[in-house]
C-alpha cells in the first residue's frame, strides 16, 4: 500500500508532510472518491472504519474517526449482526467522547446511530448499552431544548431499568423536564422520594416557624465554617452519599422557584453530610445556599458574607469552577456579592457565567444568567432602558427555545416595566398582562416576588408609591444596615428613602440636606436612572416648598438624566409637570 501512495506522490496525485499524506486538491479528493462505485465506496468506508477502530484503543480522535468511516457505511449498507453491535457499541463510546468537549450535536449524531444499530429487543439483550444510549439521548435533548425526545426517552429507561442505582440518572434528569415546565410540585416529590430512598428523610410540609426554629442551630454550624476548614475535608467517595448531594442540589434549584423556605433545612443537611462525609462540587453549592438562606431569612449579612468568601474562594481553586460560578449565580453572584461589591463589576461577571454554562450544557444556569445581566442593568441603570429591553427580548426567546417558563415570565414583567417608563413599543415578543402573569406565576414564589419588585418600580418612578409608605420606612431600615457592608451599592438609595421620609415628617430642613447628599452619592457612584430620581425628587421638594427657581433646575437635570437612560415616559411626565409650573399647576 506504501509503495502505491509513493506512486501517487509521484504522479501529484498525494503530498506528504511528515507521516501524513494527503490529496493535492480538495476538487481531485472529490473526483476521485466519485469514480468508486457506491457499493465499493461503502464497503471502503466500512474497512478504514474497522481498522481504525482496531487501531483506536482509548485515542479519542482515531475512535471518532473510526466511527465517523463507519457510519458512512452504515447510511448505505447493511451491516451483519455482529457488526451492528459493535458500531453501536462504538458510537456510543464517540458520543461520550463528544459529550465530555460540549459537542452537543456530534454527540446527537453518535446516539441517533447508535439507536438504530440496536437489536428489536435490546432491553433483553444489551441492556448495558441502550441504558448508555437512551440516558445520553434524554441528556443531550434536554441541553437542546428537545422535551418531546427528552421526555420520551426518559419513560423508556424508566420502564426499564433494573436497579435503584440503574433509574438515577433518569430521575434526574425527569426533575429537570418537571422544573422546566413548572411542575414544582412533581418535581419535589419526585426528588423527596429518591432521598428517601437514599437514607435522606425530610418533613414533606415546612413552613415559617419550622425554619425560624431551625435557624439558631444553622447559624451555630455555620459560624465555624472556615476555607481552611473545608480544603482540609477529603473528597467524598461514598457513592450513595454522593447521589443523595446530588438530589438535594436538585432540590434547592427547584425549591428556590417555588418553595424558598426548604433552603435552609435543604442546605444545612448538606453542609452535615460534606462535613461528615467530605468534599464535593455539590457541597459548595450547598454551602452557598446555606449563606444565602442565613440572608434571606435570618438577617444576618455578616455571617452570609463570610460564607460567600468561603465559596468563592473554594470556587477559584475548583476543578468545576466555571460551572460552580453559573450554577450559583443568582444565590452568591446575585445576591451575595451585590451586598458587598459595586454591583456594575458585579453585573459584567454575567456574559461570561452564560457562555460558560452554555458550553457546559447547564442550560437552567445559562438562561438564569441571561436573565440576571439585563436585570442588573435595570436597576443600576448601567445600560438605556431600550438595551436592557433588548437584552430581555433575547432572554425571552431563549427562554422559550429551552422551555424555562419561570425566566420566560419573570423577564416578561421586567420588559413589561421597561416599555412603561421608556413608552417603546415591542413587536418581537408577545407580552402578556401582569394579570396574567400573577395567575401564571401562582405557587411560584420567584415569579411573584418579580412580579412585585417590577411592579413596585413602575410606581415608584412613575411617583404613584403612596400606597408603599409603610413599605418604604421599612426599606430605609433595611438600607441603613447595607449602607455599612456596601457604601456604594446602597448609601444614594438610603439617603434617598431618607429624605422622602424626612419630608413626609416635615422635617424640610433634614430632607433639603438628605437630597442634595443622595444625588452626590447616585453620581459619585454612577447610578444614572437613580441620580435621576434623586433630582426629580428634589426639585418637587424644592417647588413645593418655595424654591421654585432651584426645583425648576432640578427638574430640568433630572429630565435630561431620564433621557440619557432612555426612561422617555418618565422624562416626559417629568417635562409636563415643568411646563404645568408657568400655568400654576401644583402637584397632584
Amino acid at each position: 500500500m506504501l509503495d502505491q501512495m509513493e506512486l501517487a506522490i509521484r504522479e501529484g496525485i498525494l503530498e506528504k508532510a511528515g507521516p501524513v499524506f494527503q490529496f493535492t486538491h480538495d476538487i481531485l479528493q472529490q473526483t476521485i472518491y466519485d469514480s468508486i462505485h457506491p457499493d465499493s465506496r461503502s464497503l471502503l468506508h466500512k474497512s478504514i472504519g474497522k481498522h481504525l477502530l482496531d487501531a483506536a484503543a482509548n485515542n479519542r480522535s482515531i475512535l471518532m474517526l473510526a466511527v465517523d468511516q463507519i457510519n458512512l457505511f452504515v447510511c448505505e449498507g447493511t451491516p451483519s449482526p455482529e457488526e451492528r453491535a459493535l458500531f453501536a457499541s462504538s458510537n456510543a463510546k464517540a458520543a461520550k467522547f463528544a459529550l465530555s468537549s460540549y459537542s452537543f450535536k456530534q454527540a446527537r449524531s453518535y446516539i441517533d446511530t447508535g439507536m438504530t444499530l440496536l437489536e428489536p429487543n435490546h432491553w433483553e439483550t444489551q441492556y448495558a448499552l441502550s441504558l448508555s444510549l437512551f440516558e445520553m439521548s434524554a441528556s443531550v435533548s434536554c441541553t437542546t431544548g428537545d422535551t418531546t425526545t427528552m421526555h420520551s426517552h426518559l419513560q423508556e429507561v424508566l420502564a426499564h431499568v433494573l436497579t435503584f442505582e440503574d433509574s438515577l440518572k433518569g430521575a434526574s434528569l425527569l426533575v429537570k423536564l418537571l422544573a422546566s415546565r413548572s411542575q414544582f410540585d412533581d418535581a419535589r416529590f419526585n426528588c423527596f422520594d429518591i432521598l428517601k430512598h437514599l437514607g435522606e428523610t425530610f418533613p414533606r410540609e415546612i413552613n415559617a416557624s419550622t425554619v425560624q426554629n431551625e435557624l439558631p442551630a444553622i447559624r451555630s454550624m455555620l459560624t465555624t465554617v472556615s476555607y481552611e476548614q473545608m480544603k482540609a475535608l477529603p473528597q467524598m467517595t461514598d457513592r450513595s452519599k454522593l447521589n443523595a448531594m446530588t438530589f438535594l442540589n436538585l432540590l434547592c434549584t427547584c425549591s428556590l422557584i417555588s418553595k424558598p423556605l426548604l433552603l435552609p433545612i435543604l442546605s444545612s443537611r448538606m453542609l452535615m453530610l460534606t462535613l461528615q462525609h467530605g468534599l464535593c462540587a455539590d457541597g459548595i453549592v450547598g454551602l452557598a445556599i446555606a449563606g444565602y438562606s442565613t440572608f434571606l431569612f435570618a438577617d444576618d449579612v455578616p455571617l452570609a458574607l463570610q460564607i460567600g468568601r468561603v465559596c468563592e474562594a473554594l470556587i477559584a481553586e475548583s476543578p468545576q469552577k466555571h460551572l460552580l460560578r453559573s450554577r450559583l449565580c443568582n444565590e452568591l453572584w446575585g445576591t451575595l456579592k451585590l451586598l458587598r461589591e459595586p454591583v456594575q463589576a458585579v453585573t459584567a461577571e454575567f456574559p461570561e457565567m452564560y457562555r460558560s454554562a452554555m458550553l457546559s450544557g447547564d442550560i437552567e444556569s445559562a438562561v438564569m444568567c441571561r436573565w440576571l445581566y439585563p436585570c442588573a442593568c435595570f436597576w443600576s441603570g448601567a445600560l438605556s432602558l431600550s438595551s436592557v429591553s433588548q437584552h430581555l427580548v433575547g432572554c425571552m426567546k431563549e427562554a422559550s427555545k429551552y422551555q424555562q417558563s419561570t425566566v420566560l415570565f419573570t423577564a416578561m414583567a421586567a420588559l413589561q416595566c421597561c416599555v412603561h417608563l421608556s413608552g417603546e413599543s415591542i413587536n418581537e415578543v408577545e407580552i402578556q398582562s401582569m394579570e396574567e402573569l400573577r395567575a401564571l406565576g401562582e405557587g411560584n414564589a420567584f415569579l411573584e416576588w418579580m412580579l412585585f419588585i417590577h411592579n413596585l418600580a413602575s410606581h415608584f418612578y412613575m411617583r404613584e408609591y403612596e400606597q408603599y409608605r409603610e413599605l418604604g420606612e421599612q426599606a430605609v431600615a433595611l438600607l441603613s444596615q447595607l449602607e455599612t457592608i456596601s457604601t456604594w451599592n446602597f448609601q444614594h438609595k438610603r439617603m434617598l428613602l431618607q429624605a422622602e421620609q424626612h419630608y413626609l415628617n416635615r422635617d424640610l430642613i433634614s430632607a433639603d440636606a438628605a437630597y442634595e447628599a443622595s444625588i452626590r452619592s447616585a453620581r459619585d457612584h454612577k447610578w444614572l436612572n437613580e441620580q435621576a430620581l434623586a433630582h426629580e425628587l428634589y426639585g418637587v421638594f424644592c417647588v413645593e416648598n418655595g424654591m421654585r427657581d432651584k426645583g425648576t433646575a432640578q427638574l430640568r437635570a433630572a429630565i435630561d438624566r431620564y433621557r440619557e437612560w432612555g426612561a422617555a415616559n418618565v422624562a416626559k411626565r417629568v417635562q409636563l409637570y415643568v411646563d404645568g409650573l408657568s400655568t400654576g399647576a401644583k402637584r397632584s
